[in-house]
């Protein structure tokens, strides 16, 4: 049975504190044990190159680092089977008359169902969710598999370059802010949003590509307002992208709704989904 323990509350270091000090992982022989208050939650087989990355101990020892170089003034933390995310939410960022905040991010898993992330970026709130935004730039994050070989130096070069929190907020927000004066093709981001790497059109990418359209037109926050009849009927069609009827259809929309449209797609999914998929619309727009 699985146990989560969802928190989204100010920032009270000695809740985080206790909430990591009932988790508990081990391993025995090529078994990862996850337990929370006493309880097991996850049991997952690994070969000898595994290397169990110690959340509990480490999430304590970086909230303490990071208090150097932001404060925290909220927190999330989510124990779920063999995943554990813990964010810290700080001071606002305004960027293109939106409202941001800091945020330091830690994604880990016991299961294998994900590689160890460490992230400073951007969280923007929408209605009751929240939309992380971690822009790519040195030592702004780390994503590692859990390897004996590689994960102890990558976390240590990460943590001894916690000094560039500022820098690194200050790039991506200059990033974010520069995007409100370009503009995109909507079909020109569908066809490149729809196909895979190597090029074949994705029915799973079809439907997140519907999701978006459906963003553009409903969004509380982004929705373009003023198209025309037939705008709105190339959103509303779940074949525009092979339908000749659109041909001389389009939509032009700044790059910065593009990408708090789709983001907003995943608002509900991890930060390392989150991150794959800002990355991905940033290199489109």
């Amino acid at each position: 049975m699985a146990v989560a323990r969802k928190i989204n509350k100010d920032y009270n270091k000695e809740e985080i504190f206790q909430t990591l000090d009932n988790l508990e992982l081990s391993r025995k022989d090529n078994t990862i044990q996850t337990h929370f208050q006493g309880r097991l939650i996850a049991n997952t087989l690994v070969t000898n190159k595994y290397e169990l990355f110690d959340f509990p101990t480490f999430a304590k020892d970086v909230v303490e680092q990071v208090e150097n170089y932001f404060t925290p003034e909220q927190f999330q933390l989510r124990i779920t089977k063999g995943q554990q995310e813990l964010r810290l939410i700080g001071e606002e960022v305004l960027i293109n008359g939106d409202k941001y905040s800091k945020m330091f991010n830690i994604l880990n898993s016991t299961d294998k169902s994900r590689a160890l992330q460490l992230n400073v970026g951007l969280i923007r709130f929408i209605c009751s969710n929240g939309m992380v935004v971690a822009i790519d730039e040195e030592y702004a994050g780390l994503k590692t598999k859990h390897f004996k070989n590689s994960l102890p130096e990558k976390v240590k070069l990460f943590v001894d370059n916690l000094d560039t929190f500022d820098m690194n907020i200050s790039r991506q927000s200059e990033t974010l802010d520069a995007l409100g004066g370009s503009f995109v093709s909507f079909k020109e981001l569908a066809d490149k949003l729809t196909v895979d790497d190597k090029g074949i059109v994705s029915p799973n990418k079809v439907l997140k590509l519907r999701a978006f359209a459906n963003k553009i037109l409903t969004s509380e926050t982004d929705k373009l307002v003023g198209l025309n009849a037939e705008q709105i009927t190339l959103l509303n069609n779940a074949n525009f992208y092979t339908d000749s009827k659109f041909n001389l259809v389009d939509i032009e929309m700044s790059a910065y709704t593009a990408l708090n449209c789709w983001t907003e797609v995943y608002r509900n999914y991890d930060s390392s989904v989150l991150k794959r998929e800002t990355s991905r619309i940033l290199e489109l727009v």
